[in-house]
């Protein structure tokens, strides 16, 4: 009878173990080289008519300066990135640089505040 009921609760844990994810992962989920500068907009779909100005901040910011490093897009359903940089407010505009965060501004704001954090980060 013992050993049925060992056999039964290592069998149990078993299938529990199984059904865990791991926890955010260590390394970052975007693939970025150590000295490339990335800026990421995480977007909820329900949220569009705040994310404009942030789109019209980084058009204008790239027609000023000749150099405006690669901007991406992440959906809020992208869970394990969502997770990994702690995005709990949408949108949430970070600039990322060797894997540190330069710049985070989350919620709406207009496009001249959001212009003026991105100039102070990109036009020294």
């Amino acid at each position: 009878m013992n050993r049925i009921l060992l056999i039964g609760t290592f069998c149990f844990i078993l299938m529990l173990s199984s059904c865990l994810t791991p926890t955010s992962t260590i390394q970052p989920p975007l693939k970025q080289s150590s000295a490339e500068t990335m800026t990421i907009l995480f977007s909820d779909s329900s949220s569009m008519q705040d994310e404009n100005s942030y789109y019209d901040a980084l058009l204008e910011l790239q027609q000023q300066s000749n150099h405006v490093p690669p901007f991406i897009i992440i959906e809020k359903t992208e869970r394990e990135k969502v997770k990994y940089y702690n995005i709990s407010h949408y949108p949430t505009m970070l600039v990322v640089t060797d894997n540190d965060i330069a710049l985070r501004m989350e919620g709406p704001h207009t496009k001249e505040e959001i212009l003026s954090h991105l100039k102070d980060v990109f036009i020294k």
